[in-house]
């Protein structure tokens, strides 16, 4: 592939790049945010007289969906009530009851709809006890499907787009405070983990249509790595006095990392050329990581690696971490401040281990 081919596919490649998670306060843990807590939040909203101060905006939309046609009125004669345990002690994912009506919700975000629907549906029985109220059975799941008679499929995109509609629609509902805030993001790590973002087809189909092409343009990008990599341990041999070369290559979340240590170091302290490729123009990243140091070495580092553009940050205990990002991609430039900083990464180790 030639420099012509490539810009040019580079250019058409440019309008089927898709957009970025919108990640939420839910997804900061590690363990993601699943089923139990994300109905525990719901039942909270749904609660008109929680302090939330939405009112019925929740429970409304929700009943909305799920009886489109004459929904009950969206008031509650009892809170919600969550892991209802059944007369043959099974558990209900949340149980709501207005005056004359009584909802059975079944929240699925990943696991299949195995349930003991028919348990649920004698357990309801038994709280109507032959009054004449109104019975609803809905799942909540990502597909909206539901595999049970008489239980009514919903959605999560559905449901989104309902709660979103009907908070926009009141001015002051729209008021920004904790629980709007609260509520969006709960909303959107919704959206993040139930509902499906697809490609266009279009998209889908120009990948495919160019995929020899792209993968000249993937090869034509190791290609030009592999040279930069060479020419930083060139220099880093030629100039700098005790270097033993170590160097590994890792995919980070946008683009390269290369990192460069000395072999015969008592740790694997390094410093690393972070090519991030979220954004044009490219502005590499440098950093520097000291691995396993106490107290008083992190101090000297912080008084030995000065001028960076982010705050030093340490991660557990023991590492500290440095960090410079250039203005743009000038390799004369990379190739100085890698070795700037090996210069004084290797004064660290030679003075403090």
């Amino acid at each position: 592939m030639d420099l012509d081919q490539a810009r040019a596919l580079l250019a058409e490649a440019e309008r089927h790049r898709q957009p970025a998670y919108e990640p939420s306060i839910f997804a900061l843990g590690g363990r993601g945010y699943y089923e139990n807590p994300t109905t525990d939040l719901l039942a909270f909203f749904l609660d008109p007289n929680q302090v939330h101060g939405f009112g019925d905006c929740f429970l409304g939309a929700l009943l909305g969906c799920i009886c489109k046609k004459s929904p009950p009125e969206p008031t509650l004669r009892l809170p919600p009530q969550r892991e209802v345990t059944t007369t043959n002690g099974k558990r209900i994912d949340l149980l709501l009851q207005g005056e004359d009506w009584l909802l059975i919700l079944e929240n699925k975000i990943f696991h299949a709809q195995v349930n003991p629907f028919a348990d649920y549906e004698l357990y309801a029985e038994t709280l109507v006890g032959g009054r004449d109220k109104r019975v609803l059975f809905a799942v909540l799941s990502p597909s909206g499907s539901n595999v049970a008679d008489g239980w009514t499929g919903l959605s999560y995109a559905e449901l989104l787009g309902a709660l979103r509609r009907a908070l926009s629609q009141n001015v002051e509902h729209s008021r920004l405070n904790k629980w709007r805030v609260l509520a969006d993001e709960f909303l959107l790590h919704l959206e993040n983990i139930t509902v499906e973002r697809d490609m266009n087809p279009e998209s889908i189909d120009f990948i495919f249509d160019h995929l020899p092409q792209i993968n000249a343009l993937n090869k034509l990008r190791d290609q030009a790595l592999e040279a930069l990599d060479s020419k930083i341990i060139a220099h880093l041999q030629a100039e700098i006095d005790g270097f033993e070369t170590y160097t590994r290559r890792q995919p980070w979340a946008d683009g390269p990392a290369l990192r460069y240590a000395c072999n015969d170091w008592v740790e694997w302290s390094d410093v690393v050329l972070y090519l991030d490729g979220s954004q044009a123009p490219l502005r590499p990243t440098i950093r520097v990581y000291l691995i396993n140091v106490d107290t008083r070495q992190m101090e000297f580092g912080r008084h030995l690696f000065l001028d960076t553009t982010r705050q030093p940050w340490t991660e557990g205990r023991r590492v500290i971490g440095f960090e410079w990002k250039l203005e743009s991609f000038d390799e004369r430039v990379v190739i100085d401040t890698v070795l700037e900083k090996m210069r004084l990464l290797m004064q660290f180790e030679a003075e403090m281990r």
